[in-house]
């Protein structure tokens, strides 16, 4: 039986090896499962904190551009009512000199209408001093006759 069963026990043995190289074995790849496993949960979070980091940085690059796009908007409104301020400045001192140029003409249209009653009253004034010609006798007649009516 020695030689019998040692050869049983020799498979057994063999058996035994085997089962704990397999053992082994599987639990080398359910360690490496759980590695990769851990791993990939690591690079989940690290993923999905990138994305919450990116969509952060996003928000506050966009939050950024609106608020110099709203101040550069405004920079620009300033500018185009200071050049309107000054085109309304400059429209209004030509008014001014139009106006003034206006009146100053129409000062000067008074004193020559004046000029020229004066001027006229000072020829009937004249006329009316000077000594009357004689007449014929014929024209003294029509002058008492228009004087008598």
């Amino acid at each position: 039986m020695n030689k019998a069963t040692a050869p049983a026990r020799s498979n057994v043995k063999d058996d035994f090896s085997s089962l704990k190289e397999a053992a082994a074995a599987v639990q080398r790849i359910c360690r490496s499962a759980k590695q990769e496993l851990e791993l990939a949960r690591k690079m989940r979070a690290d993923a999905q904190r990138y994305q919450r980091e990116t969509a952060t940085r996003a928000r506050s690059e966009a939050q950024q551009l609106v608020l110099r796009t709203r101040l550069a908007t405004q920079r620009e409104i300033e500018e185009l009512i200071r050049q309107a301020s000054e085109e309304i400045q400059k429209v209004l001192a030509d008014i001014r000199v139009i106006r003034i140029t206006a009146q100053e003409e129409l000062a000067a249209q008074r004193k020559f209408t004046d000029a020229a009653k004066l001027s006229s009253m000072s020829i009937a004034i004249s006329e009316s001093f000077k000594k009357p010609e004689p007449k014929k006798a014929g024209s003294k007649k029509k002058k008492q006759l228009a004087i008598a009516k």
